[in-house]
């Protein structure tokens, strides 16, 4: 047996459980007033996701659809709810979402809680509706969304669970997905 089959057990039961109380309406997700559209992926590291993202944004765009992005802000020094100043640095903000928002002009909202971050975004206008786009939310299961978009790789149908592989969840998680897209 290798020996980290055991936290790879205890890892996938965890994913399982907390997965059971929001398909069991015993956890419930915070709903923000304009809709939700997720993009996410199953595995740890680089998916894809950023620059789906911003193809995203711009195809939303062409379409008469405006959005704004929520996300975590992964590496940044700073905490709380904070709009991304595209002039400002990674430190602050990310690199991931000032990237986003330098490419596309877009309002990009961090924070450790994506629900406050969405309640920021939804302050400044609301005369206007727009689509937050969670990313990196597949996982997140806190915030309520209309769709999950999930990016997936050859990889990933092959790999396991953490941390025998790079999986943050199985693969029948997939069951979630509204759409799924290989980048």
């Amino acid at each position: 047996m290798r020996p980290l089959v055991p936290l790879a057990l205890l890892y996938g039961g965890a994913v399982f459980a907390k997965n059971l109380l929001y398909e069991r309406n015993i956890a419930r997700p915070k709903k923000l007033k304009w809709p939700v559209v997720s993009v996410g992926n199953l595995s740890v590291g680089g998916a894809g996701k950023t620059p789906f993202v911003i193809a995203l944004i711009l195809a939303l765009r062409k379409h008469g659809y405006e959005c704004d992005v929520l996300t975590r802000g992964y590496g940044r020094k700073t905490r709380g709810a904070k709009q991304v100043d595209p002039s400002g640095s990674a430190e602050r903000f990310g690199d991931e979402p000032l990237l986003i928002a330098r490419q596309t002009e877009t309002p990009v909202f961090v924070g450790e809680s994506r629900y406050e971050a969405g309640r920021l975004a939804e302050v400044g206008e609301p005369q206007s509706e727009r689509i937050h786009l969670l990313d990196d939310g597949f996982q997140h299961r806190k915030l309520a969304r209309i769709m999950d978009i999930v990016l997936m790789s050859e990889r990933d149908v092959q790999d396991e669970l953490l941390p025998l592989g790079r999986l943050r969840e199985p693969l029948s998680s997939l069951r979630r997905a509204d759409e799924i897209a290989v980048p």
